[in-house]
């Protein structure tokens, strides 16, 4: 059988990606953009212009929380974390009157030796989008 080994950060690669998603559904602006390192690039959705260093990533971050409701995050899998790489895959659930859109999304992202965010590339379209 084959096995991935052990990441030398990955606790801190896994508490980052909590983190994460936690102050992401929690509206912690300044949380959310502690995790990054200081030329941190947000790719969302992928092949979209990359959002860069703390400036790009706050207009970013001010650009989704400036709606009535910018939903919450839950992971479905993962992280799956490899040296200073990982993947996990979530639902976006955003609350729309009496229904809730869902955006299904996986993210990949790359990270320092201490855990901080490099990059992140988030991969969703409008087929992953469910009303209900």
């Amino acid at each position: 059988m084959v096995s991935s080994p052990k990441s030398p950060a990955h606790d801190a690669i896994a508490a980052t990606i909590d983190r994460y998603q936690r102050t992401f559904s929690d509206g912690d602006r300044e949380g959310w953009l502690a995790l990054w390192a200081d030329d941190g690039v947000l790719e969302d959705p992928v092949g979209s212009p990359p959002r860069t260093g703390r400036d790009g990533l706050a207009a970013f971050w001010d650009e989704i929380h400036d709606q009535p409701s910018h939903g919450t995050v839950a992971m479905t899998q993962g992280p799956a974390v490899c040296g200073f790489e990982a993947a996990w895959a979530f639902a976006l659930r955003v609350p729309a009157g009496e229904r809730t859109v869902t955006v299904e999304i996986i993210d990949h992202g790359t990270f320092t030796a201490d855990g901080r965010i490099r990059s992140v590339r988030a991969f969703w379209s409008e087929t992953g989008v469910r009303s209900g």
